[in-house]
């Protein structure tokens, strides 16, 4: 039996494509500073193959590929992307909620207990409240408002005891699978992949990182879920 969605924003919900293009414009410039000639192709090629492999923070070790092995490099560039990324999360600009997000949302909240299940900062519910979908959330908490983020299961964890449901009467909807599918399995979970943005280019590296379910975007998390119920 579901009972509970825990819902991923970064990718199913929020169109997260400006925040990454900033990355790359900043890590090309940093390289460049660097001494290094990195040519946006270049830099995409590599990205992919990062992206591929599940790496935690595929950009930073993009850039890494390309310095290596020289450290001191390396640390300047880690030092400006965390102080511009800090910066970022204040106000996520260029972030937005996708066009069928809300239609989706509501209708989950119709049916299930819903909770946030995101690595995000606090600006991120205030997105969601401008759109008038943060009320359909039983837990409304992200990582930087609960003190500890995924793939760490206690994340999971905490959310589904404050729902008051078992692991497997819940069901991940992420889009990634070392963040979101994996640790979920892990617990008991349910797992749907959201093949939405970059991390759909994901590949598994376990049996514990496929998901039961995948689907193209949001509006399509309704009619997979009933398929998982049946």
């Amino acid at each position: 039996m579901i009972r509970a969605i825990l819902l991923d924003l970064g990718g199913p919900v929020f169109n997260e494509d400006a925040e990454y293009q900033a990355w790359t414009e900043l890590l090309l410039e940093e390289l460049a500073r660097a001494g290094l000639s990195v040519t946006r192709e270049e830099f995409a090629a590599v990205l992919q193959e990062e992206i591929a492999r599940c790496e935690p923070n595929p950009w930073l070790s993009t850039a890494w590929r390309f310095v290596r092995p020289d450290l001191t490099k390396f640390k300047t560039i880690l030092a400006t992307f965390r102080a511009r990324n800090r910066e970022f999360q204040k106000e996520l600009p260029g972030v937005f909620v996708r066009p069928e997000a809300k239609e989706a949302i509501l209708k989950l909240a119709e049916h299930y207990l819903l909770a946030l299940a995101a690595n995000q900062p606090p600006r991120a519910l205030e997105l969601l409240e401008n759109d008038g979908l943060l009320t359909c959330f039983r837990w409304q908490e992200v990582s930087d408002t609960m003190g500890i983020s995924k793939p760490i299961p206690l994340f999971f964890r905490m959310i589904l005891d404050a729902l008051g449901v078992r692991p497997e009467e819940a069901v991940m909807v992420g889009d990634r699978l070392d963040h979101d599918i994996f640790p979920a399995r892990l617990l008991g979970m349910s797992t749907l992949r959201v093949l939405v943005g970059p991390y759909a280019q994901q590949r598994p590296l376990s049996p514990l990182h496929v998901p039961q379910r995948e689907v193209s975007s949001l509006a399509e998390v309704f009619s997979a879920l009933e398929g998982m119920r049946g």
